[in-house]
Parts: C-alpha cells; structure tokens; sequence
C-alpha cells in the first residue's frame, strides 16, 4: 500500500468486524462468506488486511531488510478471479500467487545468508592475511594445502540452501473478491484448494451470494462463518469528515466540512456508500478549485451532487 492510500485509510467499527471475521476463518479454518452491497469497502477492506498493495510492490528475492520487513509474515492471499474463470486458470493463479507468499519468506532468509557470506568473507580475509603474514605455511607438512577457516562459504549456502527447501508454503488464509464470477467448476475447484491445505477460505461477493452457494452442498456444508458488510453509520461518515478525511487524488484540502446543514447533506446523498462518500468529494474539490472557493457549502455538495450518476452499482 502506498503512502497516500495508507494515510488515508481510517479504521471503521465495519472494518473491525470483518478483521475479526478473517481472523475467525484463518483460524478455525473454515470457509466464510463476506456480502455486502457495491461500494461499501469490502475490495478495499480485504487489500488492507491482506496488505496486498505492498506484497504486490515486494520484487522477489529483494535483499534489503527494510523493505522485506513491510511484508515479512504475510500468510493472506487477495485474488480477484478474471470474468473468464476455469479451474486450470484457477488453480495456477493460486499456485503462483501463493508461490509469491513463500518467495517473501525466501527473501528474508537470503538477507540473512547475505550477511552471513559478508562477515565470512572478512573473517577469511584476516584469516589468511594472519596466515600469511605469519608464515604459519612454512610448517605445514610436505604436499598439504592451507586449512580453511569455518564455516565455509560452501557451507553456509548449502545450510541456506537446504533451509529454503524445508520451508512450507506459509499462506492461511485466502480471500476471493467478486466470487459472484465463480461457477460451479471453479468454485469446486476452490473447494479442492480448501481440503488439500490448512487454511481458511474467504469468499466475498454481492447480496445472494449465501443464497447461491446454498446450491452447492458440498461447498456450503463447509462454510463456517457468514459476515454481511455493511454501510457507514451516519457516526463513522461524520467522523471521517470531522478527521478531514478526503480521497487521496484530491490535492485540495477539504477544510470547512463542519456546518451540520453540510455534514446532513453528504449523510443524505451517500447513504454511507464508502464508494460514493469518495467520488463525492472528489467532485467537491472539482467545483471547489474551479471556483476558487475555501469554504465547503451544502450549495457545493448539490452541485457536485448534480455531476454524479447516482445508481445501485
């Protein structure tokens, strides 16, 4: 997650339900259902607590330890299935996105190796710069060769080597947006993922999606947990605007949303549709900058209102 993005997520009571219904699926292991409206932050909710946004910025086999502590100990898998869905298309995107996971792990454990080769290596140097200058190979014995020093660099990448090979895939849980896209043969092939690993599984969708699945009893005999996102209260939407919250495209700020009349105004358009709440005041700020006004005013709000196609999606 960048820094714009990271500063301008607030934590929302929604939010905390749905990190403690991900934790309830990771561990217990059981396969939950996450629906909700379009709009109401569940994509944006999921990349948050998966921190998918830094995963995805993580290169792989990266060496420096700042940047592989952000992601270090991700086990949580975000993946969007494409409208055209099969079960091979299903089953490789798993394995590599997981694959991704494992390689984090890696890079921490070559970062280790890394330093280790670098204190050997000065620890060899000394130790033959002493041997030489010291002359200690005038009384080695006919034909022999100068010992080397322990461990060896040899061996130190095999110890690594062979520690890379015994790590086991570290993902636990697996959340799946617009699961609504899924048919039956890819979510079968979901249900496989599921039985053959120690993890838990997360599928989020539209409205219905319960009602769905409750076709297929293989599948549902299996969820455990069903959590249903709702909108912002009136509380949160006034709370982010007290907090001067604002999309992070907006480089104008947002000051003034403290008149009531304006407050009631966003609370009425946005329904607390997160969605919404963020194309308009982005539509705000428009009107704002052309207009080059300072203060934000119910007149504003309805005129960006006006600019807005308004609709269930």
């Amino acid at each position: 997650m960048n820094k714009s993005s990271e500063n301008s997520f607030i934590v929302t009571q929604e939010y905390r339900r749905f990190t403690e219904f991900c934790d309830a699926c990771r561990r217990y292991r059981y396969i939950g259902l996450c629906y909700g409206p379009p709009g109401v932050g569940k994509t944006l909710s999921a990349r948050r607590y998966s921190q998918w946004d830094q995963v995805e910025a993580y290169a792989s086999f990266q060496t420096s330890a700042p940047v592989i502590d952000e992601v270090l100990g991700s086990d949580t898998v975000f993946y969007t299935p494409n409208v055209l869905n099969g079960p091979g298309h299903i089953l490789r995107d798993m394995d590599r996105l997981r694959r991704r996971l494992l390689h984090i792990a890696w890079g921490a454990l070559y970062c280790e190796e890394e330093s280790r080769i670098i204190e050997a290596r000065h620890r060899h140097d000394e130790y033959w710069d002493s041997y030489m200058v010291e002359a200690k190979w005038l009384s080695l014995p006919p034909g022999s060769s100068i010992p080397e020093p322990e461990p060896s660099l040899y061996e130190i990448r095999k110890e690594y080597s062979a520690k890379r090979d015994a790590m086991v895939d570290p993902t636990r849980l697996l959340l799946i947006d617009e699961a609504d896209r899924l048919k039956m043969a890819s979510l079968e092939q979901m249900r496989a993922i599921f039985d053959q690993g120690s993890l838990g599984l997360v599928l989020l969708g539209m409205p219905g999606l319960e009602k769905r699945l409750a076709r297929y009893p293989q599948l549902y005999s299996r969820v455990g947990f069903v959590h249903e996102f709702r909108p912002l209260c009136v509380a949160e939407v006034r709370l982010l605007l007290e907090r001067h919250w604002q999309p992070p495209e907006v480089r104008q700020a947002l000051n003034g949303i403290t008149d009531e009349e304006v407050i009631v105004t966003i609370v009425r358009i946005t329904g607390g549709n997160f969605r919404l709440l963020h194309r308009l005041l982005t539509q705000v700020a428009r009107i704002m900058e052309i207009n080059a006004a300072t203060t934000v005013t119910r007149q504003v709000v309805e005129a960006a209102r006006e600019s807005l196609v308004i609709g269930s999606a």
